[in-house]
């Protein structure tokens, strides 16, 4: 039984939070966006968000500091994908790459941050709205 279900598991399918994450969907109809661009490193709107879900209405301004809990998901993945970048350095160089991590880790925040601002604001909105299949349209 276990076997037939992680057969047909997929995290990635409709219905599915990681859908909507990565998609940067509405993770109640997972078919509207989140973002009013789909370009993230377009600086001027990489941060506008739809007020509403244009297809199932779901309210995406939810309350005066709703998204705050994003920037504890954002600091999470920056300080974690930091800390392993630490420990590659460490381990090829020792103390002696220090320099070169400080260099390469602050590159790296800077070129990542308005992807990991949109992908945090997805996964924190999926952790209190639900997949609804009601307001699938395919």
């Amino acid at each position: 039984m276990l076997r037939n279900y992680l057969k047909s598991f997929n995290p990635f399918r409709k219905g599915e939070k990681l859908y909507s994450i990565i998609r940067l969907k509405c993770p109640r109809c997972q078919e509207g966006n989140l973002f009013i661009t789909q370009n993230p490193y377009n600086l001027k709107k990489f941060d506008k968000m739809y007020h509403k879900c244009l297809v199932c209405e779901e309210d995406f301004d939810r309350e005066t500091g709703f998204y705050y809990g994003a920037m504890m998901v954002s600091h999470a993945v920056t300080f974690i994908s930091a800390a392993i970048l630490f420990f590659v350095f460490f381990y090829i160089g020792g103390w002696d790459m220090m320099i070169p991590f400080l260099i390469t880790n602050g590159v790296i925040i800077i070129l990542f941050a308005p992807m990991t601002f949109r992908y945090s604001r997805a996964a924190w909105i999926n952790f209190f709205v639900g997949y609804d299949s009601k307001y699938n349209n395919k």
